[in-house]
């Protein structure tokens, strides 16, 4: 469950709040005056794990990986020559 609080309280917990996020992982919402004006702090761990997640999805490596996994005809050595050739 994602927790939520408010842009006040957010700024007076704001070291403890960072703590618990990198702790656990664990997003938190900080809710504007409307939806569309909230905030989601999340850990920088995360965060890059997202960015590379993005990345991969975009150059279509991570769906390839997703390909290969249920092939079962993949070659390591086939593998390791298409890399080595990118």
């Amino acid at each position: 469950m994602e927790e939520i609080t408010t842009p006040t309280k957010a700024r007076t917990n704001l070291f403890s709040l960072i703590r618990h996020i990198n702790r656990d992982s664990k997003p938190v919402i900080i809710a504007g005056s409307e939806e569309d004006k909230s905030a989601v702090l999340i850990s920088k761990r995360d965060y890059d794990a997202m960015q590379e997640t993005m990345a991969l999805l975009m150059n279509g490596q991570l769906q390839d990986a997703f390909d290969r996994e249920n092939d079962d005809d993949v070659d390591l050595d086939d593998m390791m020559q298409d890399l080595d050739n990118e």
